[in-house]
Formats: structure tokens, sequence, C-alpha cells
């Protein structure tokens, strides 16, 4: 019996001393998992932080970035222009941008736009500067949840149009924005306004965007078939001026991070603004603009590295015999169709040459408005190539020529900056 029960001790010890080994071993084995969790979490949480810092949203560029506390950026461009017809050959520093901003805590963000134009401003009459000073952006974003944020009252920019969002020279690649964000979108577009932001719930890459704005005025200058809608932009201050309100809606789509190749390279928007202009006491119009836009670049294949562009826009009138320029009818429109190839080289550097076709019409559809003659749309072929050495510096060389008057076309060369 003492030998059986020896026996088994003997057993039961050795069993043991080859368990407490594989024990411990398992128990290493789990706490460098552990801490490879940790670790992993840890890396999660300050891509995060990288993330939620990262200027990406719809005023700033990918590169720039937004830390706690203030930040500071810059947008600019400067060209030389040949031109065929009147205006003759001029320099122009056209865009001077200030864009300071602070991140007040993790939930609320603000950001303005100071800029100086065509080198500033004079009240003087012998004055070297005609230029102006503008407030461009001043809000504060209040930010709910992924879906929901408020858009302080402030200077907003109205979002409608690519462009008139997304307009730092480092964005297109001509030297000039493109034609129909002149004078069908009058970028850059701001008003007195306020409004809601987000992503759309599980819809990756869908985001949309709701203003409540200034409506258009006629205090300063009225709708025309020479300058469109540009000039009824309303005086930021004006007391009694046009009450009527105008509102903008956007839902806008950037596939590149869809899991699907083909979605990558695919971004587009649909947006309008409605709104009402009057001229006088006694009739008004409707006044409905509408945009819809899309970019496509390849991501793989023979055409990897091409981009596709298209963008249509247009105004509405209601009734256009409230407008006084008898030339103005029911509808004006623009659009561009864009082809760009952007050639990579060097340390960060990119070759972007391009070819658009552009044009706009401030005299269409005007049949039984009384003494209306139309005064024809304006065509162009814009052509020219930008040439990145930094995502921060651009340098711009392009051609617009004039497919309907060959004198009001020009060679321009320009620079952009964006940091």
């Amino acid at each position: 019996m003492k030998t059986n029960l020896k026996a088994k001790l003997t057993l039961w010890t050795a069993a043991l001393s080859l368990t407490v080994p594989g024990v411990r071993a398992q128990e290493e084995v789990d706490e460098r998992i552990q801490a490879l969790e940790q670790r992993i979490l840890a890396m999660q949480q300050e891509l995060q932080a990288i993330r939620g810092d990262a200027g990406d949203d719809i005023f700033n560029g990918a590169h720039l970035t937004k830390k706690s506390g203030m930040n500071l950026h810059f947008y600019g461009e400067a060209k030389y222009n040949w031109t065929k017809g009147s205006n003759g050959n001029y320099f122009d520093p056209h865009r001077f941008v200030m864009m300071p901003s602070y991140k007040i805590n993790d939930w609320i963000f603000f950001n303005s736009e100071l800029e100086v134009e065509h080198g500033g401003v004079d009240d003087s009459d012998d004055s070297r500067w005609r230029g102006a000073v503008e407030l461009e952006q001043m809000y504060a974003d209040v930010k709910v949840n992924d879906w929901l944020n408020w858009r302080s009252i402030g200077v907003s920019l109205i979002p409608v149009g690519t462009i008139n969002l997304y307009h730092e020279p480092d964005l297109f690649y001509s030297v000039h924005r493109p034609i129909m964000y002149k004078y069908i979108i009058p970028s850059t577009w701001m008003e007195g306004s306020t409004g809601f932001f987000g992503d759309v719930p599980n819809v990756e890459g869908l985001s949309y965007m709701f203003l409540v704005s200034q409506g258009l005025s006629s205090a300063d200058a009225k709708i025309d078939d020479s300058k469109g809608t540009r000039n009824a932009r309303p005086n930021l201050y004006a007391k009694g001026d046009n009450r009527q309100l105008a509102y903008s809606f956007r839902l806008a789509y950037d596939g590149s991070g869809a899991e699907s190749e083909w979605l990558k390279g695919f971004a587009g928007s649909v947006s309008t603004y409605i709104g009402n202009y009057q001229e006088n006491t006694t009739s008004d119009t409707s006044a409905i603009l509408w945009d819809v836009e899309a970019s496509y670049r390849f991501q793989s294949g023979t055409l990897k590295n091409f981009e596709l562009i298209a963008d249509y826009a247009q105004w509405h009138f209601g009734n256009p015999s409230a407008i006084a320029d008898v030339n103005v009818g029911e509808n004006q429109y623009g659009y561009r169709l864009e082809a760009a190839y952007h050639h990579g080289f060097g340390a960060g550097q990119e070759l972007v040459p391009f070819f658009r076709y552009e044009g706009y019409d401030l005299s269409d559809d005007g049949v039984g408005k009384a003494g209306f003659v139309e005064s024809g749309s304006k065509n162009y072929l814009t052509y020219g190539a930008a040439w990145f050495l930094d995502p921060a510096f651009v340098i711009k060389a392009a051609v617009r020529q004039s497919l309907d008057v060959a004198s009001s076309s020009e060679f321009s060369l320009g620079v952009g900056y964006h940091f």
C-alpha cells in the first residue's frame, strides 16, 4: 500500500513538474498578447487623434492640420496675363488670404478667412490700389455627433459647386478659376448664415450640408446679361436690404475611403440654392440655382492617373419680367468638361497637364418677355499645365481661348500657395 501511494505521489509530482512550466508559458503568452493589445489600442487612439486634427474638411487642403489651440494657414495667388482684348497685359496679385482658426476643444472649432484682393484698397481718388479687403469666413462649428454639427451664425461659403468651397489655387489646375464660377456661381460666394452639416449615417463617404443665409439683393447692382448674379450678392451689413432669406443644400460623395477600387477615384455632388429676388416694390421672382458635378481619377490600368471632371450649374427665374434687364430670360447656365493627367516625379512633385471645354450663357429662354434679345453664350477652350513643386506651392501656365471672339483670348502665368 505504501509502495502504491509512493508510486502515485511520484507520478503526480512528475506530472505537476511538467504542467507548471506549461502554465507559466501560457501565462507569458497571455501577458504578451495583452501588452500587444494595449499597444494596438494606443496606436489606434493616436491615429484617431491625428485624423481628428487633419484639415480635410471642405475649407482646407488635405495636407493642412488642425491642431489644438491656435492655427494659422494661408493661401494666395499671383498672375500675369497677356490679353488680346482691351485689357492688354497686366499683373495681378489676385489673392492674399489669412486663415486663422482655433480648436477650442474636441467639439468646438472656430474658423475664419480674411482676404486682401488685387494688392490692397484705398479710398483716395489717386490711389494705386483698386482691390478689396473681405471677411470671407467667420463661424464656429459645434459637433453634436458624426452626423450632426451646427454651423454657428456667422459668415460662411454658400455650399453650391465644388470650386466655391474648394477654391484654393492648389485645388484647380488653371491659372483662373473655371469661368462658370465667375458668372453662374459667383465665387467666392459667402453670406451671413447658419446651418447644419455632417456625415450621412451608414453610408461611407456621403455627407450633407444645409444653410439658411441672406438672399440676393438689388441694392448695389442688379442681375443682368453681362455679369449674371455676381453683383446681386448682398452686402454683409445691410439694414433693411432684401429681408428675404435663402436656403442652400448640398449632398456630396467622396469615394477615397471606399473598399471598392473603382469607387476610390470617384467624387461628386448635387447642390441647390433657393431664394427670392426683387428690384422694385411691385414684382419679384423666385431665383433657384442648382449644380451637379462629378470627377473620376483612374486608380489602375492603362488610364491610371487620368482624371475626368464634369460640372453643370443653372439659375432659373420664375418671373423674369421682374428683372429690369430685358435680355435676362428664365435661365442662366454654365458648364465645364475637363480632362487631366497626373504625372508624379521627384520628391512629392507632380505635373498636371489639363484640357477644359467651358462656357456660360446669361441670356437664355426669354420667350414671352417684351424686348428680349438673346445675347448669346460664351464658350472657351482652356488648356495648360500645373506644376506642383510641393503640395503647398504650384506654378501654372494656361491659355483661355475664346470660341466666339478671338480678341478675348488670353495667356496666363501664375503661382499659388496653400499652407
